[in-house]
């Protein structure tokens, strides 16, 4: 298995990535077995330990750097599901990435200023093929590739971000929804329940309101995702496979 510390060159890291394509998740580690009975809404956090603890030897963290800090590379463990005729595959869900802070995130001007630009600049994609049929150690690893924040990335994401930052200074950052943005979004992200007035891991403070904010991250909507992927096959979205 290789030692993410040890990783010295993105070519090094995408070949020991390319190793998992077409691997189940027992054949990468063992240990998936034990939770083949878990309910599966737990699936995708057993599945990301798998790969960054299981294979890459990434511990859990929270830290604001990326999980390949040498190389500047985020490591993203997505599911992928197919449709009834099992004829072509989508992303199953939104991406979430780092939680945003509010108090800092509003003083950026552009996205390429914003904590996600910098944890999340460049992107170790692992998609693989969450199906009901199988047990989630027989998981199948379809893509791995590595995806850049460039110019076009930039351009598209970017107008989501200045409508999430101008609500953060309206001192609205309580009122955000997704269905205000095309692409890019914030999500909750703490476990709790942010209408309980007791629930204190729900909720955060914002600067220039009273009103407590939800703790969220921000989030790649599904249909940019299934465009990350289309562009890297070279294929039309809900590439069929």
């Amino acid at each position: 298995m290789p030692d993410a510390t040890k990783i010295e060159t993105i070519s090094e890291l995408l070949k020991a990535a390319k190793w998992l394509e077409g691997k189940t998740l027992a054949e990468i580690s063992d240990s998936i077995k034990d939770e083949d009975f878990v309910p599966r809404v737990s699936s995708k956090a057993y599945v990301g330990y798998v790969i960054e603890k299981g294979y890459f030897q990434i511990e859990r963290n929270n830290d604001s750097k990326p999980d390949f800090p040498q190389l500047g590379v985020e490591l993203k463990t997505c599911p992928l599901k197919y449709n009834k005729s099992k004829t072509k595959l989508t992303v199953k869900e939104p991406l979430s990435l780092n939680i945003i802070n509010y108090k800092l995130e509003c003083q950026n001007t552009d996205l390429t200023e914003s904590s996600l630009f910098k944890k999340n600049r460049t992107i170790l994609f692992v998609f693989y093929i969450h199906d009901f049929e199988k047990k989630r150690s027989e998981y199948l690893i379809k893509y791995t590739f590595i995806w850049h924040m460039d110019k076009q990335v930039i351009s598209e994401l970017n107008p989501d971000y200045l409508k999430i930052i101008k609500m953060i200074n309206a001192g609205k950052a309580h009122e955000i929804h997704q269905d205000q943005h095309k692409y890019l979004t914030i999500c909750p992200k703490h476990g709790g329940k942010f209408k309980d007035p007791l629930c204190k891991k729900s909720k955060t403070t914002q600067p220039f309101s009273k009103a407590p904010a939800e703790v969220r991250a921000f989030r790649l909507k599904n249909a940019y995702v299934d465009l990350i992927i289309s562009r890297e096959l070279e294929t039309n979205p809900y590439w069929p496979r």
